[in-house]
């Protein structure tokens, strides 16, 4: 639960701006397919699939780009954006102290959205229990005669592998499943209601699917579209991409039977019995030789109540999920209030209060900074005090360095300015303060919180409207010890950048 709690300060604010900017990134790729579609309207349907899958497959990894861009840098900046889980640290006028607090919305964008991922994976997926239904029913092999010619179809397609052809009662229109080892399944009845070239046909159809491949392109293609479920972007594109995949293999068919009319008779015969088709299936019937539909196989009648249950799981386990989360047992929702009275590193005189709750547990501590640089610290866990072991450590320093500020800009240098105050108060040194309380390598030799021990800086400061440039030492103290640390660094645009980081002496 500790991992939970701090991954919804960095990980959904990440995935939900992510989402946020996939609307229009996506909308801009459909239009771009749109455009592109309409110009090879007159090319072969098997580049239409292809150039179709391929903005389908950008419509999914530039979103997947933009997270892990936005993941990758550090959770104040993550922050910033459009969602933050925690807000910047404001001034409270009645206690004069400062205070951040967490928002819900980032967790609970991210948590719908996988909410829906799942419900539509395993809505996708159901056609696996189908499948396996259908190996454990009894059929029929294929006549001898028939069988040399599906031997004959895929020798002319290139395929190498062995194709089984099953026939069953269960089926009710011809489909094809399964990439290493195919197989392909018919009515029973089929070889009795259709003449002999129209059965050819639709043989010749499935066999094109196996050929192309289009059962591991239909996968991905399931996958994409249950990550993308919120997007009717990608529903219109995923559709067009099911029609010019059946229009591809209705063109490999007519070159291997030479007979256009048989397939089309085929066609329209099946069109009368047709059904709704899992997505994991590939099936030869449609509406029409103008426009053509990939459902096409209805489950057994068992599916159905199959697919009721496996919705209902997937509801009740997300409830489950929301219950836990949002805390209608009585936890209360994962929710953060920092009080400080700074909004940077705690120095001498100052205290900063952390209160979590939810997540499992109520959290609470409390750091304050004496006169002499000592670190008092109060941690407790559901109102019981409790030691400050490895894992209280690692939260509470994911939280300070989550709450964090930017730098302030420069203000600009009064005309007749007073008399100066010490280094240490200045917003400049406080920036840098943060910064370098902030670092991994500083975090892991003192531990965390990192405050400053004492109001003695050494070394060179030079200030100027451009920026700053710092060339200082400075005592730290934090959990593990004290240490001098000495610090080279530059202040642009806001921003540090810290050219030398090093410890002077041992912790002690």
């Amino acid at each position: 639960m500790d991992t939970l709690a701090l991954m919804q300060w960095s990980f959904a604010p990440a995935l939900a701006t992510a989402l946020l900017h996939s609307l229009w990134q996506v909308t801009l790729l459909a239009l771009g397919a749109a455009i592109a579609l309409a110009v090879l309207s007159r090319a072969s349907a098997a580049l239409r699939h292809t150039t179709a899958m391929g903005f389908l497959l950008a419509m999914v990894g530039v979103p997947i780009s933009t997270f892990v861009r936005i993941w990758q840098q550090p959770a104040v900046r993550i922050n910033e954006g459009w969602l933050p889980a925690i807000s910047a640290p404001q001034l409270d006028s009645v206690t004069g102290g400062f205070v951040q607090q967490s928002s819900p919305i980032a967790p609970w964008l991210a948590l719908l959205w996988l909410c829906g991922v799942g419900v539509m994976l395993l809505r996708r997926f159901g056609g696996w229990r189908l499948l396996g239904a259908l190996d454990r029913h009894p059929f029929e092999v294929l006549p001898a005669e028939w069988q040399k010619r599906v031997d004959a179809l895929r020798s002319a397609f290139g395929i190498t592998r062995t194709v089984v052809v099953k026939l069953s009662n269960d089926v009710v229109g011809p489909f094809t499943a399964r990439l290493l080892k195919p197989v392909i399944w018919l009515p029973l009845s089929l070889l009795t209601q259709l003449p002999r070239e129209q059965i050819e046909a639709l043989l010749a159809h499935e066999i094109a699917h196996i050929a192309r491949m289009d059962w591991l392109w239909n996968g991905v293609q399931c996958v994409i579209e249950s990550l993308l479920f919120f997007h009717p972007a990608a529903w219109w594109l995923g559709r067009r991409i099911r029609q010019e995949r059946e229009h591809a293999c209705d063109d490999l068919a007519v070159l291997a039977c030479g007979d256009a009319i048989a397939l089309a008779e085929a066609l329209a015969q099946l069109e009368r019995h047709r059904h709704p088709t899992p997505h994991l299936v590939l099936a030869a019937h449609g509406g029409s030789l103008m426009q053509r539909i990939t459902r096409l196989l209805s489950s057994p009648p068992s599916r159905g109540r199959w697919g009721a249950r496996a919705g209902l799981v997937v509801l009740v386990a997300s409830g489950a999920l929301l219950v836990s989360q949002v805390g209608i047992t009585g936890q209360g929702r994962p929710g953060l209030r920092i009080n400080s009275t700074t909004d940077g590193v705690l120095r001498p005189g100052d205290v900063r209060e952390i209160t979590a709750t939810g997540t499992g547990k109520e959290r609470y501590y409390r750091g304050s900074v004496d006169a002499q640089g000592g670190l008092l610290e109060v941690y407790k866990e559901d109102g019981r005090l409790r030691p400050l072991d490895k894992n209280a450590r690692h939260w509470i320093a994911e939280v300070t360095r989550l709450s964090v500020p930017p730098a302030p800009p420069m203000p600009p240098p009064p005309a007749a300015p007073p008399e100066p105050p010490e280094i240490v108060d200045e917003a400049v040194f406080q920036s840098l303060l943060r910064v370098v309380a902030a670092d991994p390598t500083v975090v892991a030799r003192l531990g965390s919180p990192v405050v400053l021990a004492s109001n003695d800086v050494g070394g060179r400061i030079d200030i100027d409207d451009a920026g700053a440039d710092m060339d200082v030492t400075f005592a730290l103290r934090g959990p593990k010890g004290r240490s001098d640390v000495h610090v080279d660094a530059q202040l642009d645009d806001g921003k540090w950048s810290i050219d030398q980081l090093d410890f002077k002496g041992a912790v002690r």
